[in-house]
């Protein structure tokens, strides 16, 4: 019975589901649907106006996103947040139990090349953050989480930043995460994406719940549908266009340093 409202606009109404243990959820909706609101009131960003939360079968109060850290529940966001001047370990550990005033760093770079190591990640744990390429940045958060032990892992949009190679990626290691026993609940407007990797989907639509389906049982016609309410031609005819002249060409390009 979750809803929350911005004034007169009603961003999640009256909104009930189920996160199973081990499973890939994916919420489903155009742009505006309520899909990042609803997982913000889940992390503790938002507080919901109205509605229960429960957390392995108990009741939870979800404050703000320290409540839901020390949960199990852990986010990464359409725009990260990460600290640019600070390294990869520095990051990962700030706010943990392992950043006291003498930060234990040797501890933790082991648990994390470890992390690195079970999910093939390549990342130089030493490198700033403003080093790294966007997607490297995206790994940074996913291991933020990993390293605080997270159970329940919600990711926003996490494609949208990615080139289909890293996509592919994502989404082989989200399954493997999965196989370990991590439920994730993976937001996108991305059709395609919800058939590759969810067991299960909800859509939404105008901040309304419309169906918690399982993934395998519709196809991409029906959620089209659901989240828009119509029928939906995939189809787009496009003219032919003929190649023109150049209009940016770059030779010997070099970048000698940061």
């Amino acid at each position: 019975g979750l809803s929350k409202r911005f004034g007169s606009v009603t961003a999640n109404n009256d909104i009930s589901l189920e996160i199973l243990p081990g499973e890939i959820h994916c919420f489903l909706g155009e742009n505006g649907a309520g899909k990042s609101t609803l997982s913000e009131c889940l992390y503790g960003f938002m507080t919901p106006d109205c509605g229960d939360l429960y957390f392995e079968g108990k009741k939870v109060e979800i404050k703000s996103p320290l409540d839901a850290i020390r949960l199990g529940i852990g986010m990464v966001h359409q725009h990260f947040i990460l600290v640019k001047p600070l390294t990869v370990i520095e990051n990962i550990i700030v706010g943990t139990d392992a950043a006291h005033f003498f930060l234990n760093l040797a501890e933790a770079k082991k648990k994390l090349e470890q992390l690195c190591e079970d999910y093939e990640l390549e990342l130089d744990l030493s490198a700033k953050i403003w080093q790294l390429s966007v997607a490297e940045q995206q790994w940074v958060e996913i291991l933020k989480a990993l390293f605080g032990g997270v159970k329940l892992l919600i990711l926003d949009e996490p494609t949208a930043v990615l080139t289909p190679q890293e996509s592919d990626r994502l989404f082989a290691i989200l399954r493997k995460m999965q196989k370990d026993g991590l439920s994730i609940i993976f937001i996108t407007h991305k059709l395609n994406e919800v058939k590759e990797v969810s067991n299960r989907v909800t859509v939404l639509r105008h901040g309304e719940k419309v169906q918690t389906v399982e993934t395998s049982s519709v196809t991409k016609a029906e959620l089209a549908r659901m989240m828009v309410g119509r029928d939906v031609v995939f189809r787009v005819e496009k003219p032919h266009v003929k190649i023109g002249d150049v209009i940016l060409q770059i030779n010997d390009l070099n970048a000698k340093n940061d």
